[in-house]
């Protein structure tokens, strides 16, 4: 295994190489660094129990409280409001929903804090422990938030998340063979599944195939391209209709997630670290040139309010000669 880091102001970004491919693409941001990761440890304080759901809530000094199954604490005594324990992050916090924590012993800890934590590098290390790490580029990044991915010899699969289920959907494209798309599409679903960290529940729609050998066939390709995955998964009878349902693990959020809102649109902090990463390159490129960065409003505004996360490095590392307005897209011209 290999790792490339490429650190950027804002954020960094990191792909777990198995031989010459690219199997993983991870992000970490600067703006999130005080976000409960997996493996990450805390005391925390309960603030309540409820039996119902046969967990605690954990105060954990800052963000979401944490989520405390009682079959994930074998051996632990009876829980209760106001005790101090210490836990660890089994799974990332998503939207509505605080990290899922893991029970290790009763904490001596007065007040709620992080006690073990780690940066990208560390965390990918704990997971692939011989990988060679090196810096570097990394190519077609943002491609791992593109909805649709092309397939060699025809045909495409369009990768659309929402908040229940994530659905691949398989396009023949113009009358293409429709059990030789569908061997292309299960091979390139497995790896974009595992290239962008998409978990939970998965549903893939192939194209109707009459005949149940190449139903089978289609299902064992994409059995077979998952057996390398990491993350545990499960991968259900394909129906007569076409579609397999599959379940992935999922210890944290998928790439999309982080980079896109709701629409799938990216979102304005996305754009603005794409902005300040073209402004870093045009500046080294262009000697003393004056830069201007023009980007949309809602862009402009996140940039605005969180100067902190990015104006200093941008400055220290090409000078105090750019400036931002409003624009209609992102943009970056070079007075020279």
């Amino acid at each position: 295994m290999k790792i490339v880091m490429s650190e950027r102001i804002g954020e960094t970004r990191a792909a777990v190489y198995d031989g010459k491919k690219c199997v993983e693409l991870h992000l970490a941001r600067v703006s999130e660094a005080r976000r409960a990761f997996p493996g990450d440890v805390f005391s925390g304080r309960v603030t309540a129990v409820d039996t119902s759901l046969s967990a605690a809530f954990l105060d954990l000094g800052s963000g979401p409280q944490g989520f405390l199954n009682f079959s994930l604490a074998p051996g632990a005594p009876k829980f209760r409001e106001g005790q101090m324990l210490r836990v660890s992050v089994t799974r990332e916090a998503e939207a509505g929903k605080g990290p899922i924590m893991a029970f290790i012993e009763m904490s001596d800890a007065t007040d709620p804090r992080r006690e073990k934590g780690g940066n990208l590098k560390s965390r990918l290390l704990a997971r692939f422990e011989d990988a060679e790490i090196t810096d570097g580029d990394i190519p077609d990044f943002n491609a791992a938030i593109e909805r649709d991915v092309p397939l060699k010899g025809g045909g495409s699969i369009s990768v659309e998340p929402t908040k229940a289920v994530c659905a691949i959907d398989v396009d023949t494209g113009m009358g293409g063979n429709k059990k030789k798309v569908s061997l292309a599409a299960a091979k390139e679903a497995a790896r974009q599944i595992r290239l962008r960290g998409i978990g939970g529940l998965i549903l893939i729609d192939f194209p109707n195939m009459r005949a149940k050998k190449d139903r089978d066939d289609v299902w064992q390709t994409l059995a077979d391209n998952f057996e390398n995955d990491p993350n545990a998964i499960k991968v259900a009878p394909m129906s007569r209709f076409g579609t397999v349902e599959i379940s992935r693990a999922k210890p944290h959020r998928s790439l999309p997630e982080m980079m896109t809102d709701r629409f799938g649109q990216p979102t304005a902090e996305t754009l603005a670290l794409q902005g300040i990463a073209r402004l870093a390159v045009e500046g080294a490129a262009s000697g003393g040139a004056k830069l201007e960065l023009s980007a949309p409003r809602h862009v402009l505004d996140w940039l605005e309010r969180n100067q902190d996360l990015w104006h200093k490095d941008l400055t220290d590392k090409i000078g105090a000669r750019f400036s931002i307005s409003v624009g209609e897209k992102l943009d970056v011209k070079a007075d020279r």
